[in-house]
């Protein structure tokens, strides 16, 4: 959701996306009502820039809003702002990124996390490089928004520390999260595989287990 829209994707071409263009109030009685939202849906017509074909549209895998826009990136890694440019409620994807979303090292698998964070725009991909079963190493990017370029972040902002796994990201800062000082620019994340937590550091590029982000707090 953005600026109040809701707004969905699906993963394929027809129907691309879909978003709430009004809610509707069907009064059953003076003080019950039944809420009535009126969805369009609309498919891609824009080519994927990073196919190996000339009739590939693009795909769409993840989706965060940010000041009444929408990021979208498809299958292939290609980013696509989408926005309801004229205010007719009619979204349409409206510029297209630099580069692609994807890691800048070789691996076998990896797992992509897209969130914000105090306005900005994040990318964290948890990479399997020896085993598609365990994630060693940890890379991540922020959006430049004006030239809709990625870039690698060797530094998270302030002191912040990131927390990734499946269902939740977020960032916040160790002094209002900890109490006091501790490790900043470190990453904590899980994924489905593991049982446990892990945490990433930005400095030295290690990783070492933990009982995750509530042990720390302790």
């Amino acid at each position: 959701m953005s600026g109040g829209t809701r707004f969905v994707i699906t993963g394929l071409t027809s129907p691309a996306f879909a978003f709430c263009s009004k809610v509707e109030k069907h009064y059953l009685s003076e003080f019950c009502f039944r809420t009535h939202y009126v969805w369009i849906m609309k498919n891609c017509m824009v080519i994927e820039p990073c196919s190996t074909t000339d009739h590939q549209y693009m795909e769409f895998t993840n989706l965060i809003g940010l000041q009444g826009k929408f990021y979208a990136i498809s299958r292939q890694g290609s980013l696509a702002v989408i926005e309801d440019r004229d205010g007719s409620k009619d979204y349409e994807i409206t510029r297209l990124g630099k580069n692609r979303a994807v890691p800048s090292k070789a691996c076998r698998h990896f797992r992509e996390h897209l969130f914000l964070y105090k306005g900005g725009i994040f990318l964290v991909f948890l990479l399997s490089r020896a085993s598609v079963d365990v994630v060693d190493d940890v890379e991540v990017f922020g959006l430049d928004e004006s030239s809709l370029c990625w870039k690698r972040v060797e530094k998270l902002p302030d002191d912040t520390v990131f927390f990734v796994e499946d269902k939740c990201c977020l960032g916040g800062s160790t002094a209002s999260l900890f109490g006091r000082n501790r490790e900043e620019n470190c990453v904590y994340f899980t994924y489905e595989r593991a049982d446990t937590w892990f945490c990433f550091d930005m400095k030295t590029s290690r990783i070492s287990a933990t009982e995750g982000p509530v042990d720390d707090l302790d």
